[in-house]
This record gives C-alpha cells, structure tokens and sequence, in this order.
C-alpha cells in the first residue's frame, strides 16, 4: 500500500517500490517531516528531532514553558509566517485586518501527495481554501517545503543558461545563505530550469543520495534552498512570488503546481532515469514519446528562413526523401505578410503570394512523396505590423500610457480574454483542419513583460496573468 496512515503514531508513510517519505502530526498539532529516503517500517521517526533550549529562535505562546520546541528548529511539511521561524517560508498571506500572519496546524491547509511506486516518483502540492468570511490575500505560495534534519553536507545543482544554450548544469555547496534559483520572466526561460536537485557532496553519476525536484509549471517560478543556524536544509519550490497577488475570496480555493520528487542512492544517473521514466509514462500525452517512433524530419526554417513558397517546399522535401527523411515542418513564414519577423504575427491564415497552389494541395503533393507534414505557429504572440493588431491593439498586453517593451518586434497577447482564446481557436483549427497536418511546431520567441490586462477595471499586473492552476 502507497500511503499507510498509523492512527496511533499519528505518521504518515508515503512508500514507493525503494523509498519512504514520512510525515507526523506533530506538538500543538505541527506537521513535522520526519524522513525522505531508502525504504523503512512504518516506524514513527520523531525520535530523529534534536531537542535544545530554543528560547532565542522563538517558541508558540501556547508551548507554555516548553523553551525546546521552536518552529525556528522544527522540520516542517509546510511552513508558518511570522510564527516564530525566520528561515525561508512557503506562504506568505495578508489577512482582511492588513496583518500578515499564518499559523499552519494540521486540518488549515490541504496538502495534497500522489505517490508512483514503480517510478519512485511522489507528487507534491498544497490548496490553501479560505473557510473565513473576508477575503484573504495570498503573497506567496509554495507548492513544497522540504526539510532535511543534516543538510551539513549537501550539493545544490541547477540548470542555467540562454538561448541555445540551456541546461548548463552548476554544482554549488549548500551555504548558510538563501540560494535562489528563479525565473521572472513569465516562462520558465532557457535561463533558468524549474529544476534541482540536493546531493551528497560525494554523490557522483553511479553512487551516493540524490532529491530531485522538478516543478510542473512553465510560468515564472522560484526555488530557494538555505542551511540553517542549526545545519539543518530547507529547500522550497513554487510560483515565483514577484509581481505575485492572488486574491482568495471567501468560500474560494487556490491550488499550486505540482512537484515532482525522487529519491535515489545510486547517484545521478538514477535519479535522471526516475524521472524520464514518469514523464513519458505519466506525463506526456503525445503518441511520440509513448507509443509511436518519432519520424525523422526535416525543418525548412534554416534551409530557407522566410524565402519560400510551395515549389521550394516540395523541392526541399523530394530530396530530403532520397535521404530517408520521413517528415518536412514548414516553420515561420507561410502566413499573413510575414517576410521578416518584423510583421504578421497574429494573422492566421494562408499568404497565398507564397503557398500559391494552397495549403491543402501543398500537404496533398507532400503526401504524394510518401512524406508527413507539419506546421509552425507562435500564438502567443503579435505584431504591430498585423491585420489583427490594427483590428485589436488593446488585446495586446501594453500598460496605459506606456510604450510595451519590444522583443523580435512582439508583443504579447492577452490570453486572460476570452475573446482572444476564441479567435486562435477558431483560426488555428480552420487551418489545422484544412489539409492532413501531421505535426505542430508550437513556438514562443520571448519573454512577457508589461503585465496589464484591458479587459476590464482593476485588472492589472498582480491578477495577470492569474495564476490559478
């Protein structure tokens, strides 16, 4: 059995095929996390908590004289604010009276646990439900909060970069400082990866413990990682909490992203295969990573950028087939007035000026060759240059009186607008169920900046996007 509630102990036991997560119903109703880590009994684990005269760190009015138990000490499953513990927090709140003060005891938030026992993942988020009569403002919420009683001697890795240029992976010690790993970009970015891990300082791609985390959300996110006063880690992960407010009326509920988690003593390497494992099994729904031998292609953007039109296309397909190429995309220029990236984003539909015979004849002498075919799009996206932005300027996002922040000549949508999901709907099926389209590129070429909605009063930069998952 995955989850194994012991009334008596008041633990729960989160089993996987080779590791045990353990959480307990701690002192004044604090859940403690007990242990992450190979497989144990269901045996209650607090014994592992230090016990010391906590009095300077802070201890809950109603420990009475009890000065050994501080939430500045205690390992938490999820945090307080302003309670006592002044390490980092997973939740940030102001209350209807302006005070910002959260005392988290069992039953006031739901955390929420998925386990995967063949792939030793354990699924983690939190919902935080206002039961009062007045609304409450959420700061900051975290999706984990993660604590090891000995993090003396642990490694933080990440994963930065830039454009063409991702995933470059960096190994620091964990330092008695708040290590910040972060994206505000609106994406998660090539800069940054919501990912990390914390190892042994021994650990290496075949031997030593691992925690992998990895975030499932493509918004702006934060992860931040501390060693304590005591030597003991915290790492928490979530929704990036700059430019973050989420109003949570009464009788409503807020639910973060989830994290995934995997445990492993055999390294690195191990710990990569746990999780490829789950995301092609349980995560991606696409045939090609699951069931279906991805088809070798071919993308027309390097060979030809946007210097094309139909008799290129199937000129460029019947020799990449003597080649043994399966599938032709034709990437960014096929529709609108798009010679450059300086226009035409937003106007979805055929430049027949350059797809002369049509779409569906194109696809049709394509599928002749014995070739798939597929198709690029940026939804997200416009440019001033476009049918749609002349039609629609206040879809895009630009603050009143402001001048937006240009990237590739982009601006960005509106997707809080009905109307705007409405018209790509509408366009991007037409096209799509127009010829035998095998394949979508689907493409986002910049950051988002100039948070603003037009769609109404009040809607500004801290509801938009809402981040309501």
């Amino acid at each position: 059995m995955a989850i194994v509630y012991n009334e008596q102990k008041q633990t729960f036991s989160l089993h996987t095929a080779r590791t045990t997560y353990q959480l307990k119903i701690g002192n004044l109703n604090y859940v403690n996390h007990l242990y992450y880590g190979a497989t144990i009994r269901d045996e209650d684990l607090s014994y592992l908590i230090r016990r010391y005269d906590r009095g300077f760190s802070g201890n809950p009015y109603d420990s009475l004289q009890e000065r050994t138990f501080s939430l500045d000490a205690q390992p938490q499953e999820f945090t307080t604010q302003q309670q006592g513990d002044f390490r980092i927090n997973s939740i940030e709140v102001q209350n209807s009276d302006g005070s910002f003060s959260f005392d988290g005891r069992y039953l006031s938030v739901t955390l929420l646990y998925s386990v995967f026992e063949e792939s030793d993942i354990i699924v983690r988020a939190a919902r935080v439900h206002n039961n009062s009569s007045h609304r409450v403002d959420l700061k900051r919420i975290m999706s984990i909060n993660m604590d090891f009683m000995n993090g003396s001697n642990m490694d933080l890795i990440s994963l930065p970069g830039r454009y063409g240029q991702e995933r470059q992976v960096e190994r620091q010690p964990l330092t008695h400082h708040v290590h910040k790993i972060r994206s505000g970009r609106g994406i998660s970015s090539h800069q940054q990866n919501p990912f990390t891990a914390l190892v042994d300082s021994t650990a290496n791609e075949e031997f030593g413990s691992c925690y992998g985390f990895a975030l499932m959300y493509s918004g702006s996110f934060l992860v931040e990682a501390e060693l304590d006063q005591y030597d003991q880690a915290r790492l928490v992960m979530g929704i990036n909490d700059r430019l973050f407010s989420f109003p949570v009326e009464p009788g409503e509920t807020f639910d973060t992203p989830a994290v995934l988690m995997t445990y492993t003593h055999k390294g690195l390497a191990r710990m990569s295969h746990n999780f490829h494992h789950f995301f092609r099994r349980n995560l991606n729904r696409s045939k090609f990573v699951r069931d279906v031998r991805r088809p070798v292609l071919i993308n027309t953007w390097e060979a030809a950028f946007f210097d094309f039109d139909d008799e290129k296309l199937v000129n460029i397909a019947k020799a990449a087939k003597d080649m043994g190429v399966e599938m032709i995309v034709m990437d960014d220029g096929w529709f609108g007035k798009r010679d450059d990236d300086n226009s035409g984003l937003g106007d979805w539909y055929v430049n027949e000026k350059k797809i002369k015979c049509g779409l569906t004849e194109l696809v049709r002498q394509i599928n002749d060759l014995g070739m798939k075919f597929g198709i690029w799009f940026e939804p997200e996206m416009v440019s001033e240059d476009s049918d749609l932005f002349r039609a629609h300027p206040d879809w895009a996002m630009e603050i009143p009186g402001r001048h937006a922040v240009r990237s590739r000549n982009q601006l960005v949508l509106d997707m809080t607008r009905r109307e705007v999901h409405e018209y790509l709907i509408e366009h991007i099926n037409r096209i799509l169920d127009s010829a035998n389209i095998y394949y979508v590129k689907w493409d986002l070429n910049r950051a988002i900046t100039d948070l603003w909605s037009n769609a109404g009063p009040g809607r500004h930069c801290q509801n938009t996007p809402r981040h309501h998952v």
